[in-house]
């Protein structure tokens, strides 16, 4: 068959323009983790507000996740519509830049008034639309891309776009910020300018990556998975847990490592925009994301995630050894984004091991679930990141208004920013060890096929009994 006559995803070979499109939501979801770096300075810079207290409430916001992550998966799993089960949750990527440009543009009132936005314009971000941009993720790649082999590289490609557009975006953002320095209007007008060419790229994969028809169940056919059997077959998988966990790990140590570089390079460096060389550090792992798919079929998922994770830890050490030498802390930079690759970019990768092994262990196969309980994982590490930012920030003694530091804080900060994140990395290397489910895989695959073979075997067989017996009668 013409291979141009099937839609882009059910092609040998995907065409050099899909990986690209179907990068764009992933680059405005990121940009948005972007932002996230400054959230702390402005909170306590520019506003003026505790960080311990924001901590708290981002915290309580975040936790608030819980329900609606662990819905979305259920919801998207039982969605039927013309457009797909994931695709229609796409327009979420705009709610989420409307508010994330709300919460920079606060108004001028009191600071009791300024918690309760804060809170508000957070919770709407996290608790709705990033819950439904994650948990649409793992649903809406095995439905828009239909050979496995496809998706590694679909998901390598991408994400190389990916990091050459939000890496330029990084580079040039710290130094509008350092240029904005306390002023609430400056930094409304950069988020504007950032918020509005965001919602719209991050269109992009609902308008060009379209779900494949012959990926969707017939509704008549369709199993309809209780929510009790959906958090049965979660807690028997035994390895999507262990997924959960290093998954958790990996988004504590980037967020709370993102959060405290803004505090070093402001206050220890003495320049908020050394940021730019950071992110400019970025670029080196683009190579690794191109060998990741060929590494992972040489070594295994397995041993790729703990070569990830002894390469991601030794980043903090090269900074802590270096101390405020440039070179230093962009090659431990540079360290601590290469190891996080292999989580971080491939983990649909390891979540459809996942979803084989509990299909095959349990007898059910969930997909948005699994996909929700990575991005609960990940707005708790999140929130448990920013609300032990806030307190250990506070607890060195920092001041947000002030014209400097002491010199006890900014030793404070250079402990937080890197000592945190090597304890944590190493924890997730010390997981990875025990995930080995590859080791089953091919064996879990070639009975699952079996398994969807037996009715079609079955029927054959009556159909050609029936036959028989119709010709001796």
């Amino acid at each position: 068959m013409d291979q141009k006559r099937l839609p882009a995803g059910a092609r040998d070979k995907l065409p050099f323009w899909f990986p690209a499109a179907w990068s764009t939501r992933a680059v405005a979801l990121s940009m948005q983790m972007t932002m996230a770096g400054f959230m702390g300075v402005y909170f306590t810079d520019v506003l003026g507000l505790n960080p311990a207290i924001i901590g708290v409430l981002l915290m309580i916001s975040r936790f608030s996740d819980a329900i609606t992550d662990l819905l979305i998966g259920f919801i998207v799993d039982r969605t039927n519509t013309k457009l797909g089960k994931a695709r229609p949750y796409e327009f979420a990527i705009v709610v989420l830049w409307a508010t994330i440009y709300a919460m920079y543009a606060a108004p001028e009132m009191s600071n009791t008034a300024l918690y309760v936005w804060v809170f508000v314009t957070y919770f709407i971000q996290n608790s709705i639309c990033v819950t439904i941009l994650y948990g649409n993720e793992p649903v809406y790649l095995v439905r828009a891309v239909k050979k496995p082999e496809n998706r590694t590289r679909m998901i390598s490609a991408a994400g190389i776009y990916q990091m050459v557009l939000v890496t330029m975006a990084g580079m040039i953002v710290p130094q509008l910020v350092a240029r904005a320095g306390n002023d609430r209007h400056s930094w409304a007008t950069i988020v504007l300018f950032i918020a509005v060419p965001c919602a719209i790229i991050g269109l992009g994969r609902f308008f060009f990556v379209p779900e494949l028809k012959d990926a969707e169940e017939p509704k008549e056919k369709a199993e309809i998975v209780s929510l009790k059997k959906a958090f049965g077959a979660l807690k028997g998988n035994k390895y999507l847990w262990m997924l959960a966990a290093m998954y958790f790990i990996y988004h504590f140590s980037n967020g709370f490592n993102g959060a405290m570089a803004t505090y070093y390079t402001k206050w220890n460096m003495g320049d908020l925009g050394i940021q730019t060389w950071l992110n400019a550090a970025a670029l080196l792992a683009m190579p690794i994301l191109i060998f990741v798919p060929k590494l992972m079929d040489k070594w295994g998922t397995a041993k790729t995630l703990h070569i990830g994770f002894i390469i991601m830890a030794l980043g903090p050490v090269i900074r802590w050894v270096g101390g405020a030498n440039l070179p230093a802390l962009m090659i431990g930079t540079a360290f601590f984004i290469v190891g996080a690759v292999p989580i971080s970019f491939m983990m649909n990768i390891y979540l459809f091991e996942c979803m084989d092994y509990g299909e095959w262990k349990l007898g059910t196969r969930i997909e948005g679930v699994m996909g929700s309980v990575n991005s609960f994982m990940a707005k708790m590490a999140s929130a448990l990141s920013g609300a032990l930012q806030g307190f250990l920030i506070a607890a060195v003694g920092y001041v947000g208004t002030a014209e400097r530091q002491t010199a006890g804080t900014l030793t404070g900060i250079a402990v937080l920013y890197n000592l945190v994140p090597i304890v944590f990395v190493l924890i997730a290397l010390f997981i990875s060890y025990k995930y080995d489910v590859e080791k089953q895989i091919p064996q879990i695959r070639a009975e699952l096929e079996a398994r969807k073979a037996q009715p079609a075997v079955a029927v054959a067989e009556e159909a050609a009994e029936k036959e028989w017996e119709t010709w001796r009668s």
